[in-house]
């Protein structure tokens, strides 16, 4: 059985490895991003027309969220409903990367808030405005390519 020898590595072996740790390191030292470019005014542009139709899309799905509870039973005979409810507000970034194929990736991190409205009835459960329980934040990564930002 061959061991690994981590002392006498040779100078070509050594020289390879302070090569590639080098490279992996660079990115982080110099403090630029790996395409090391300004993001054009038009991508941003693009991703933020973007960015509000994804979040208008999940304003929506909020909505039929809260219509479709379906109550279950809670203490003291009364019912009680939960949904998942996304925020309109949200945090837009824009990266560059070094591939010709995907030139840049977009990033949105938004709340998502689990509501509960209560009632004693399921209609009044319905008609409850909800109060937020419990929330994380979501991180969602989109791609440009060939002109687009895609899911």
């Amino acid at each position: 059985m061959k061991g690994f020898r981590f002392i006498r590595l040779g100078r070509r072996r050594l020289g390879l490895a302070l090569f590639f740790t080098a490279l992996l390191w660079s990115p982080i030292l110099s403090g630029r991003t790996l395409a090391g470019e300004e993001v054009p005014p038009a991508i941003l542009s693009s991703f933020e027309s973007f960015s509000k139709s994804w979040m208008a899309r999940l304003e929506q799905v909020s909505r039929q969220n809260s219509r479709a509870l379906k109550p279950e039973p809670a203490a003291d005979g009364r019912v009680i409903g939960r949904y998942i409810c996304y925020g309109v507000d949200c945090i837009r970034e824009v990266r560059g990367t070094d591939s010709k194929a995907t030139p840049y990736v977009g990033i949105i991190r938004y709340p998502q808030t689990v509501m509960e409205k209560e009632g004693d009835t399921p209609q009044k459960m319905r008609a409850h405005p909800g109060v937020p329980t419990s929330e994380i934040q979501v991180t969602e990564i989109f791609r440009y390519t060939n002109g687009r930002w895609v899911y």
